[in-house]
């Protein structure tokens, strides 16, 4: 029986996610703030960001404000190509 479900990448971090923290090695939130408009201009354009910046993956995936902020620029942006 598995404990965990598989999250889709729009919902926040579970409860055992956060307390858990990452597995993998993650940036900072000054790091992230400084990146985040190259790592979504790379979303929007269809590439794998997650691919070249895991590190930056690894930090939205357990930051809820740094999450909040790539959303929102990441639907800005994607709501002006159309």
């Amino acid at each position: 029986m598995r404990i965990f479900r598989r999250r889709r990448t729009n919902e926040w971090p579970s409860p055992y996610d956060r307390l858990l923290g990452p597995t993998q090695p993650q940036a900072t939130c000054d790091e992230c703030f400084a990146e985040i408009d190259k790592y979504v201009e790379l979303e929007a354009s269809g590439i794998d960001a997650a691919v070249i910046a895991p590190r930056m993956k690894a930090h939205l995936d357990g930051c809820p404000a740094c999450k909040e902020e790539h959303d929102d620029l990441l639907a800005f942006l994607t709501a002006r190509q159309y």
